[in-house]
């Protein structure tokens, strides 16, 4: 719980903070700073880390607790499975990633009356197939009244997912649209947001739309052309390129994947002695770019995907407030977390 904001006692310090040996409450003690990451916190907001410290100090005060986006190389949801990438569950289960500040006592089973920053400062990527799907989320279950804090620091990078492009239209078929993105930072629960100069958080951008199949019928001669795959969409992990479409000569073009950097290009229609050609697919999004729908033959072109978002949040969860020094790019104000 937080220390009471008015009469404040001993035990009501060693409760929320630890003691300081035999069971003694020694405030010099408390007088600490500790740095993770990017981040160099006293044991409780407004606590003096030196100089003179008194018990009136130490009123109205809550433990800061860590959990550890910044150690170590990067990782994404992809890769590393949904409750890597929780940190409510990071909290509950990975001992090791979470920082009680001060090291005067163990990680609380209870976060109620704490304040517990997640803390990234290294780069995180995301989960493909939808763009409800973040790459890092607060998660649920956090007891009443904590203080949640996402700290985004100068060196942290949170990306969505590309979406992947859209296959070919194969034998008198329409291409395929293109996957969407996925999102960067879900906020399951209330919280605020620090973005430090250098930080970015970043949408993942949809897949190309695939290429229309063509077809020529005349003299008793039916030609046909598969349309070329779309491109897949920037993000981390990049969105797959598209497959080709088959028909005629089967001579259409896959698209290519987007990666981090770039969106990829889409492939081109099939080509049947030059008498019918398939839609070449479209490109996939990227930043300031939209995913381009394929080009329609004899039959349409599929529609590029959409863009994830920056930040999505629960239906019922408040970002308050958002301090950014650094770079956000995609909404910030889509609904939905999974």
């Amino acid at each position: 719980m937080t220390t009471p904001s008015g009469q404040i006692s001993a035990q009501d310090i060693k409760n929320e903070f630890g003691e300081t040996g035999e069971g003694k409450v020694a405030l010099g003690s408390y007088r600490v700073s500790q740095t993770c990451g990017e981040l160099t916190l006293p044991i409780g907001d407004g606590i003096p880390t030196s100089g003179q410290i008194s018990y009136s100090n130490m009123r109205g005060k809550r433990l800061n607790i860590v959990v550890d986006y910044y150690s170590g190389g990067t990782i994404s949801r992809q890769d590393n499975g949904d409750a890597t990438m929780d940190a409510k569950s990071r909290y509950d289960n990975e001992n090791d990633k979470v920082k009680v500040i001060g090291g005067l006592r163990s990680k609380p089973s209870s976060t109620e009356g704490k304040r517990v920053r997640i803390h990234v400062n290294k780069t995180l990527g995301g989960k493909k197939g939808n763009k409800n799907f973040c790459a890092l989320r607060t998660g649920t279950g956090w007891h009443s009244n904590t203080a949640l804090v996402v700290d985004v620091g100068g060196e942290g990078k949170i990306f969505g997912a590309g979406g992947d492009g859209g296959e070919g239209g194969n034998d008198l078929d329409a291409g395929n649209a293109g996957g969407d993105g996925s999102s960067a930072l879900g906020i399951d629960v209330d919280a605020s947001i620090n973005v430090a100069s250098g930080g970015l958080i970043r949408c993942g951008f949809g897949g190309g739309g695939g290429g229309g199949s063509g077809r020529q019928v005349d003299k008793g001669s039916d030609r046909r052309a598969g349309g070329g795959g779309g491109g897949g969409g920037q993000g981390f992990p990049g969105g797959s390129g598209g497959d080709r479409g088959r028909a005629g000569p089967d001579n259409a073009g896959d698209g290519s994947a987007g990666d981090l950097s770039e969106a990829g290009e889409g492939g081109g229609g099939g080509d049947n002695a030059g008498e019918t050609g398939g839609g070449a697919g479209g490109e996939g999004g990227s930043q300031g770019e939209a995913a381009n729908s394929g080009n329609g033959s004899s039959f349409g072109g599929g529609a590029g995907g959409a863009e994830g978002s920056a930040i999505r949040r629960a239906s019922n969860s408040l970002i308050t407030p958002l301090e950014n020094d650094g770079t956000i790019t995609g909404d910030m104000n889509g609904v939905g977390v999974s």
